[in-house]
């Protein structure tokens, strides 16, 4: 602003001393008179179609006529204390309602009390582009529906300006709120409550008054800027000036320690994301914090200037009044980089963004007005040269900038953390936010293994490579890593240039280059590796992939409530085989094994390595990388483990370029992967079921405990059956994959299994029967019996099953269902209900085994009938003499099978320590266990 006009300087005494009325109305005038030269300021940034909404702004809420942009009602609140719409605003009204005509209202009360512009709208960095932030202040007792029909106005009013390509906040302020913090604005860059005060204090640094009361703080000198109540009410209760002419905002008298804790929190959040426009500010709140509690305000500055009558000649353009101060608080600071920093952040905001355009006249105004601030704060003489290379930014200037930002964010949080501490706050609301802002910083700044580093300033990287280089470590090397160069660059020259980036995988460095902003569809690649083929269309395709994926999943700036939860993923790319084409091996044709997992004769598993992508809720990019099926079922388990329920299939991405087998591979793994959410993300009332399918030559078992999925590898078929014939905590239903135990009737049996059922079936292949029972809870028990009965083995096993029942698993209903396993001529299984003879169930002997837990041991006690025999008697040998006692029954002490018709021990001796873990499999294998020492 250029500015002539020295006006003399103004008193006003303090209470008992002289102040003058008139020099009361001098300060309004003047202040008025600053606003005015900030309003032109504005107008000549906007274009004439632009202007009009600042010609109507303020007699669009002194009335209501149908025709004016956003008329609402005739009885939506309006009128401005102290307005008249002067001509050249009625002439503009009539362009749009050609009727318009105005008469000024006889009434004492106006529900506006006053039109402000906000924020560093009137400044040399102001343009068409620029937003404003409108305070709208109104009475305090207007009605609920009247407050709304206003913000309907409101929103009316914005929309219009919106058709001016204008971009304007309004914030309805009742003025007795606002000052007791109850009404704190949200402006575009302000989070509210937290910073009520520096909120007020910007407020006076750098609102335009439009129309209404004029603010009572204008009215309190300088000197009692420390008394600003007291003053004030001195002011009214004196009657030097009315109350109903101002509108009262509080002061800055009081202002508490945690305001800048939770200001400089807020803006180290918004730092991260847009640096070069939020680090002065961030730099600003730090200096203040550092002056505390004598802050020097810059809305003092700016008063000092309008009562010393030096504001027509003082550049007090808001935000070099910021620079000024965060320029005087960094010269003494240790390292100059913050400092050049702010300079460059500085440049950029008069200036504009590298991809603004600014008419020439602007330009040159603009640029000689930073070379005569270069000249007044002795920038060193190349800065400006410098600065003017941020349109050519490549992507080494932006991580050694990144860099710098980085150790000022460290530095501003560990500020913060010391003045908390000094100042011995206990603020709920900052606390909380600092334990946010903390996890933010760290989630953002931590670096890890996998992780995606993410350039702070890759936004300003508008030099954009043509050509760059991907290339693997060389294997004399010895350490698996990939590098990233800016030209072309081969394996075995490697060591003669310098990296852009580094990483230990290729999918961590094809990451960081698609979310740092290097790639582009033109972009040429030259890759280079001893250990992948990559052929440049698959290359390209899956950066285009990852692209896609990051582009319409990935939040870069996520809301701050997220962190108050646990970091969780929320979408994942699988990216298999990458890089690994099909061999002849991989293409050799199976008619009758076709699965990925296990094909053909030989079983092979086509799945080599995997590649996956992580983004998380606290917007982290991770990568990792794995090898073959454990791989996969890690990156399967770990999605659904930690994904928030319920999951949804699309938060999946699989990819895979295999010429030959990706289709299938695709569909096989999303088929496996849809049986896993569906059996899995969601917690099953009292019941764990498994999933079973193969892999290779091995068995892979998933299922759920405490709440967590996990998978064991089997590498045999037998160990598969001994897995599924464990003990479960609940009832646990089995899911077979295709190719498991196919030739076996077990798929069958477990199709119909059922909880708190037991299940028995019998198969009679002419040389053996098998006998396949599935207990309550899922768990699976079989015994093959040479040259027996069927009738005979039911009625055993009948009278056993129904023992156990009777006498403990009464009051869990279980009951018994017994089945008949057929196979047909081309080898299909099939089950047929048997219905018992409950008469017949009893058997000739009776052979019942208890015993009770002593300091010693068991004591084992066999009734054989109503014969007893006791490890008190016999010692080890009680199994024996009963066994003996048994033959005295055969004849010709003829040797077959002995069976157990009942069993009554402690819990001890089936290993367990509560009743609620006990379960038919227990009985059933001490059975067969005592069963195999009478029969040897």
């Amino acid at each position: 602003m250029t500015r002539s006009h020295q006006e003399p300087p103004i008193h006003l005494g303090s209470p008992g001393e002289e102040i003058s009325m008139q020099d009361l109305q001098s300060i309004k005038h003047r202040f008025k008179r600053l606003s005015q030269l900030r309003e032109q300021s504005v107008r000549k940034s906007l274009n004439p179609r632009q202007r009009v909404f600042l010609d109507l702004l303020p007699l669009l809420f002194h009335s209501n006529f149908t025709m004016l942009p956003g008329f609402i009602s005739p009885t939506t609140p309006a009128g401005i204390p102290e307005y008249n719409p002067d001509t050249q605003t009625l002439n503009t009204a009539r362009q749009f309602a050609s009727n318009f005509s105005y008469t000024r209202a006889a009434s004492h009360s106006y529900p506006i009390e006053g039109l402000f512009l906000i924020s560093s709208i009137g400044g040399i960095a102001f343009s068409e582009a620029s937003n404003m932030d409108i305070w709208l202040c109104h009475q305090s007792d207007l009605s609920p529906d009247a407050i709304n029909e206003l913000q309907q106005k409101t929103s009316a009013i914005e929309g219009w300006a919106e058709l001016l390509e204008l971009e304007v906040h309004f914030s309805l302020i009742d003025s007795k709120q606002f000052r007791f913090s109850h009404n704190t604005p949200v402006s575009t860059e302000s989070n509210g409550q937290t910073q009520h005060y520096l909120q007020l204090e910007k407020f006076y640094r750098s609102a335009i008054y439009i129309a209404g009361k004029s603010p009572a703080w204008w009215l309190v000198p300088p000197h009692e800027e420390a008394n600003y109540t007291h003053y004030l009410n001195h002011l009214i209760t004196n009657r030097f000036i009315p109350e109903h002419e101002l509108i009262d905002f509080g002061g800055l008298e009081a202002v508490p320690a945690d305001e800048f804790t939770g200001a400089t929190l807020w803006r180290l959040y918004k730092t991260l994301h847009s640096p070069h426009t939020s680090l002065l500010n961030l730099l600003l709140i730090e200096s203040y914090a550092s002056e505390y509690p004598k802050t020097e305000w810059l809305c003092q500055d700016i008063k000092n200037a309008v009562y010393q009558g030096s504001f027509m000649t003082a550049d007090l353009d808001p935000y070099l009044l910021i620079y000024t101060k965060v320029e005087k608080y960094l010269q003494h600071a240790p390292s100059q980089e913050s400092l050049a920093f702010a300079r460059q952040s500085f440049y950029l905001k008069v200036m504009g963004p590298p991809d603004t355009t600014l008419d020439a006249a602007t330009r040159v105004s603009r640029e000689r007005y930073i070379q005569q601030i270069a000249r007044s704060w002795k920038w060193p003489a190349s800065t400006i040269d410098e600065l003017k290379q941020i349109r050519s930014w490549t992507i080494q200037k932006a991580t050694a900038e990144h860099a710098i930002i980085v150790r000022q964010l460290t530095h501003s949080y560990r500020m913060i953390l010391g003045f908390t501490k000094d100042h011995a706050l206990q603020n709920q609301e900052n606390n909380n936010n600092q334990k946010l802002i903390g996890r933010k910083l760290h989630s953002f700044l931590e670096k890890k293994p996998g992780k995606i580093e993410i350039i702070t300033t890759h936004s300003e990287v508008h030099s954009k490579e043509s050509a760059l280089s991907i290339v693997e470590n060389n294997p004399a090397a010895k350490t698996n890593g990939w590098a990233l160069y800016l030209k072309y660059v081969q394996m075995t020259t490697a060591t003669d240039f310098e990296p852009v980036q580094k990483s230990r995988t290729l999918i961590e460095t094809l990451c960081w280059l698609v979310i740092n902003g290097l790639y582009h569809k033109h972009l040429l690649i030259n890759f280079s590796s001893h250990s992948l083929k990559i052929p440049d269309s698959e290359l390209r395709s899956i950066l285009r992939q990852i692209s896609l994926f990051l582009s319409h999943n990935f939040t870069f700036d996520a809301p701050l409530d997220v962190y108050q939860t646990q970091k969780t993923p929320l979408h994942s790319m699988i990216l298999i085989n990458m890089g690994i084409t099909d061999n002849e091996r991989l293409c050799v044709m199976s008619e009758r094994r076709s699965d990925p997992l296990s094909y053909g004769i030989d079983r092979q598993c086509f799945i080599q390595t995997i590649s996956s992508i992580s983004l998380s809720s606290w917007s982290e990019i991770t990568t990792s990388h794995e090898d073959g099926l454990d791989g996969l079922f890690k990156c399967l388990t770990d999605i659904i483990n930690n994904t928030p329920k319920p999951l949804s299939l699309k938060s999946v991405k699989f990819v895979c370029h295999m010429p030959n087998r990706a289709r299938d591979i695709i569909f096989r793994v999303e088929v496996i992967f849809s049986i896993l959410v569906k059996l899995f993300s969601t917690p099953q009332q009292n019941q764990s079921p498994r999933y079973i399918l193969p892999g290779g030559t091995s068995f892979y078992v998933f299922q759920s405990v405490n709440k967590t999925l996990s998978y064991k590898m089997l590498t045999t078929e037998q160990l598969l059956l001994d897995e599924i014939s464990r003990p479960q905590k609940q009832f646990s239903s089995i899911h077979f994959d295709q190719a498991v135990l196919e030739d076996t009737p077990i798929r069958l049996i477990y199709s119909m299994n059922k909880p708190q059922v037991i299940q028995l079936f019998y198969y009679d292949d002419k040389t053996n029967i098998s006998v396949y029972i599935i207990d309550e809870k899922g768990s699976f028990y079989t015994q093959q019996h040479t040259k027996a009965s069927i009738s005979h083995l039911l009625k055993h096993y009948a009278t056993f099953l129904e023992s156990i029942i009777s006498r403990t698993l009464l009051e869990n209903m279980a009951v018994i269902e017994y089945y008949e396993i057929e196979k047909s001529s081309d080898d299909i299984f099939s089950c047929n209900p048997v219905q018992l003879n409950r008469a017949s169930l009893n058997q000739e002997l009776s052979l019942r085994i208890t015993g009770e837990d002593t300091d010693d041991g068991i004591i084992y006690t066999i009734y054989c009938n109503e014969k007893e025999f006791s490890s008190l008697d016999y010692g080890n040998k009680v199994f024996y003499a009963a066994y003996q006692h048994i033959l005295q029954f055969r004849s010709a002490k003829s040797n077959y099978p002995v069976h157990i018709t009942d069993i009554d021990l402690p819990l001890t001796a089936f290993r367990i320590s509560t009743p609620a873990q006990l379960q038919t499999i227990h009985y059933l294998n001490y059975k067969q266990k005592i069963e195999d020492k009478f029969n040897v």
